[in-house]
């Protein structure tokens, strides 16, 4: 059966795979809480945290992350090609592998339902996933009309308590206190801006207990429990069929409380005299309806009972884990969880062994009646290297050499269906390890579709028209001298397209993408290798043909690109990575490039370079037109050389960091020049220039960006103005120096 594309380049054996991988991770936080038992609730708490927020990284990150092969064999049983008394079955000596060869025209396609059984499926967990994600976003809905129909609390008493609390619980965010007449017991919400909405029946409370109920409240403000409560919703999500999902969710709320709890009581509050306030508070509690899912409240009933016993329970451990365990947990999962997400079964597994030869007798060849627009069937369980090229003649060659340890257990099935031709191989016995090392050369009439579900293996495909679609569990892609469609994926492997004309896409799980005058729409996809291709810098629309790559020379990895001796390149390059390091020694016609994360360099340019990273050094220059450039946090280093009159505009944007613009000393142009500062910084930053500018300095604390920051402004003309150079920056100077 071949693997159905869900979406992207999730597969059904991929997202199986997945759904076990979360069981696994569930059912590890499941054990792990339950040696902690006799620990602190912060420490349960984290450990549910950390796996419902391993669930859904995980989720994003499978259908990109490279392909590690677990190797298992697959014991399914195929249907029989052959429906009727005409095949001709040709069995092979004992240590020969099989083929079976069906000559009729008017076979039936194999399998037909199940791709629909899984349709319905994926629709149907679409419309969960749907329904879960309108139940949050209507909980966030509810608790802003919440907060909107509120009071804002200005009774002094309650303010000073409010100030006191946050110093007491570590918060430092602003926190907007409120009362409504719609909950019955206090709950918080938000990140950015907290909110607190306290019952009526607040403000006949005693001191003592506006003291605890506050400082409970700031302790899930501090803990940031909303974030992670959108994370298990997100959780929930995704896995609303499962179970254990909805229970993990659930003991997340509930450590999340107990941890809360814990935090006043070590704080000086005696345990008999919170569980009386916690009482007195979970009387007035009710529903929330439409904010339920998000909002957290103090005393919810269905959960009282177990945080009143903890609370009276003087020897239960009360301190929250210390930073230090919390970083270095979440850094240890963070380095297993990439190759954890890349552990997929695959049926093809390589053995290096001397003793391991190619029979003569193992290699066979058929050929079948084939029209011109019919499709080619490729179902390769044991997976193989496999060529495909078109020919002139009505029919299709498959010529079949089989290799590896264990090649003698591959059945290899050859004949008619419907709409086209089947080629099919399996594992005919079980083995706790197989190996196999095959090749299928195939030739088809030159207009002819090809649909591919193989375990391995490289693909080649040259000189035909039509669809291509499919997925290779890991192997290199080759497109050469194609029309039509394409929607191609391999679980690791580089792929190179050159002198096609496509619509679609190429995706691979790891390697490089290079695209070589390329007409059409097609798209390239890689989750960690680079993504090269040129275009012409008039370009207008992604139809535009993709220019000749063969003036470039790529390393492999593509960290470094550079011109050919032989002549230089009038095309605009593109690269984009997910993440890595990219050094491009010259750009002629200018480059568009960006990484997820690491350093850029640009060397000379004399078009467009607009580069960006999402932390990193960024090097440009000298570059004779116009640059773009950015990064998460680091330097940023251009330079310009003279355009000779050309338009050379300047735009830098710099998260946190140095910035320097060497400009040449003819430059035109208009300033606007901003670099802000935030308290930790602990000094004032600077603005340097080699040019007069009008320069302003704020002298208050602006919160509009989060963190309270001053600015250091500068702004100007040189000559007629008429380029523009503009730069941002945070906690970093700036200088604009002038080049000798």
């Amino acid at each position: 059966m071949s693997d159905v594309i869900l979406f992207g380049s999730l597969t059904v054996t991929t997202a199986l795979g997945l759904v076990a991988k979360v069981t696994l991770l569930l059912l590890l936080a499941w054990t792990l809480t339950a040696l902690l038992r006799r620990k602190s609730a912060a420490a349960r708490h984290f450990v549910w945290a950390l796996a419902l927020t391993s669930t859904v990284v995980l989720t994003l990150i499978t259908p990109f992350a490279p392909v590690l092969p677990l190797h298992v064999v697959s014991r399914a049983e195929t249907p029989n090609v052959v429906t009727n008394a005409r095949t001709i079955r040709a069995e092979a000596p004992p240590a020969v592998g099989r083929v079976t060869v069906n000559d009729d025209a008017g076979a039936q396609p194999i399998s037909a339902a199940m791709p629909s059984f899984q349709n319905i499926v994926f629709g149907a967990w679409l419309l969960g996933a749907a329904a879960v994600f309108a139940w949050l976003l209507l909980g966030h809905v509810g608790l802003r009309r919440l907060t909107r129909a509120s009071v804002p609390v200005r009774d002094n008493e309650w303010l000073t308590q409010l100030v006191a609390a946050r110093a007491a619980m570590g918060v430092s965010r602003d926190v907007y206190l409120c009362r409504s007449t719609v909950v019955g017991a206090p709950i918080t919400w938000g990140f950015r801006r907290p909110v607190v909405v306290l019952p009526i029946e607040a403000f006949d409370w005693s001191e003592e207990r506006r003291r605890v109920v506050l400082q409970h409240e700031l302790a899930h403000i501090a803990r940031n429990d909303y974030v992670l409560q959108l994370i298990g919703g997100a959780a929930l999500a995704l896995y609303w069929f499962h179970p254990a999902m909805w229970l993990a969710a659930r003991r997340l709320r509930r450590e999340s409380e107990r941890a809360c709890d814990d935090a006043v009581l070590s704080r000086g509050t005696m345990p008999a005299d919170y569980a009386s306030h916690l009482l007195s508070v979970a009387r007035g509690a009710r529903a929330l309806r439409l904010a339920r899912p998000l909002a957290i409240g103090m005393a919810r009933r269905s959960e009282l009972e177990g945080r009143l016993l903890a609370a009276l329970d003087e020897s239960v451990p009360r301190a929250p884990l210390s930073s230090g365990i919390r970083m270095l947990s979440t850094g240890a999962l963070g380095v297993v969880l990439l190759p954890f997400a890349g552990m997929r079964p695959v049926e093809r597994s390589v053995v290096i062994s001397q003793n391991v030869t190619t029979a003569t007798d193992s290699t066979f060849e058929r050929s079948v009646p084939a029209s011109p627009g019919e499709r080619l069937e490729l179902d390769l369980g044991p997976g193989g290297d496999v060529d495909i090229r078109g020919w002139d003649e009505p029919r299709v060659r498959v010529s079949v050499m089989l290799g590896g340890l264990n090649w003698r257990d591959v059945t290899v099935e050859i004949g008619r269906v419907a709409n086209g031709v089947l080629v099919r191989s399996r594992y005919d016995r079980k083995r706790n390890s197989q190996s196999t090392e095959n090749r299928y050369e195939i030739r088809v009439p030159r207009r002819f579709d090809v649909r591919l579900s193989s375990g391995g293996g490289d693909l080649t495909i040259l000189d035909v028209e039509g669809e291509f679609s499919g997925t290779s569990g890991g192997g290199e892609i080759v497109l050469e001298r194609l029309r039509g469609r394409a929607s191609l994926s391999t679980g690791g492997g580089d792929i190179r397209v050159a002198d096609v004309d496509l619509d679609g896409s190429v995706r691979t799980g790891g390697g490089m993408v290079t695209m070589s005058r390329v007409s059409g729409s097609l798209r390239g996809h890689s989750g960690s290798g680079p993504v090269i291709y040129g275009i012409k810098p008039n370009a207008t629309n992604e139809r535009d043909e993709k220019a000749d790559l063969r003036a470039y020379n790529v390393e492999k990895g593509g960290k470094r690109v550079t011109v050919n001796a032989e002549g230089r390149s009038t095309s605009m390059l593109h690269i984009s990575k997910a993440g890595g390091d990219i050094v491009l020694e010259e750009a002629p016609a200018g480059a568009v490039i960006s990484t997820g994360g690491g350093e850029v360099r640009v060397g000379r340019s004399a078009g467009l370079v607009d580069a960006s990273t999402g932390g990193g050094d960024v090097t440009i220059g000298p570059v004779a037109g116009s640059v773009r450039a950015g990064t998460g946090a680091g330097t940023v280093h251009v330079m310009l050389a003279d355009a000779r009159a050309e338009e050379q505009s300047v735009e830098i944007h710099a998260g946190v960091g140095r910035v320097i613009l060497e400009l040449p000393p003819n430059f035109e142009g208009s300033f606007e020049i901003e670099t802000a500062y935030t308290r930790n910084f602990g000094r004032a930053t600077r603005i340097e220039s080699d040019w007069e500018l009008e320069r302003e300095t704020t002298d208050e604390w602006d919160s509009r960006q989060g963190t309270p920051r001053r600015y250091v402004r500068a702004q100007g003309v040189l000559g007629r103005g008429r380029n523009r150079v503009f730069i941002k920056t945070t906690n970093g100077d700036i200088e604009l120096r002038r080049r000798r």
